[in-house]
């Protein structure tokens, strides 16, 4: 898929997993980190988003998971070559027991993020049901 010349591509599940009382889940990959992460996973050569956003759901047993829905697909230039994103709504309670810290925050409350303010971002699309922004055409 990648070329000579071209940037690494990226291929990530990002799931906004969402009780009924609007508390979004939230993990800290590394413990010693401070900042949360929304519960994601980069894909496995050849998986497909929603077999990889299952994979993701499965290490936070004690989540009761009522549906999972493909919110939208976000693409842009990150750190580490090019990303694209695939964004799930999970309707879901109960509580998480992971091998990672893992707890609901309410929207309107996020503790620091890993990403700074997307994270924040990416909850509100998913929750309202809007597009992705997309990037403005270079000329």
């Amino acid at each position: 898929m990648n070329g000579p010349g071209l940037p690494p591509i990226q291929l990530i599940a990002n799931l906004v997993v969402v009780t009924p009382a609007d508390e979004v889940l939230l993990v800290r990959y590394d413990a010693e980190n401070e900042r949360w992460w929304l519960p994601g996973s980069d894909l496995g050569a050849e998986e497909h988003p929603d077999e990889a956003a299952r994979r993701v759901l499965a290490e936070f047993p004690g989540v009761s998971v009522r549906s999972v829905t493909m919110a939208g697909v976000e693409s842009f230039r990150g750190r580490r070559g090019w990303h694209m994103v695939f964004h799930y709504r999970v309707d879901a309670d109960g509580q998480p027991e992971a091998r990672v810290p893992a707890r609901w925050f309410a929207v309107s409350d996020f503790p620091r993020t890993e990403h700074g303010k997307w994270e924040r971002d990416v909850v509100h699309r998913v929750l309202r049901g809007a597009p992705s922004p997309q990037p403005s055409p270079r000329s």
